[in-house]
């Protein structure tokens, strides 16, 4: 396995941004806590723009996302929202979107 570094995770952002081009990447888990340890995983949450449906889903999404990462060595954790469903849940207690919000770090937010 190898170790998550600042520029390989720059570099990952930008791999993401030039495939689905999000509104915003979030790091959550261990990573954005920086208390991982060897065998942590990378837990991202992507919001993109549009929804999914028959045409356009989300694990479709998923693996386009996937694709564009694997040279990178770690194991990744990959979530994708659209951001009607962000704003959904963003205010909920139990959600996974909110508590990313609440204690994740963006390292992405298109400006």
């Amino acid at each position: 396995m190898v170790e998550l570094t600042r520029d390989m995770l720059g570099e990952m952002v930008a791999a993401i941004v030039a495939e689905v081009h999000p509104e915003r990447i979030i790091l959550f888990g261990s990573h954005a806590r920086e208390d991982a340890t060897g065998g942590s995983d990378l837990d991202i949450l992507i919001e993109e723009s549009d929804g999914f449906g028959p045409q356009r889903t989300r694990w479709g999404e998923i693996r386009r996302i996937r694709r564009a990462l694997r040279r990178f060595r770690v194991p990744k954790d990959i979530l994708v929202y659209s951001s009607d469903e962000v704003a959904k849940w963003r205010g909920a207690q139990n959600h996974v979107v909110a508590s990313c919000l609440r204690t994740g770090k963006t390292l992405y937010e298109r400006s």
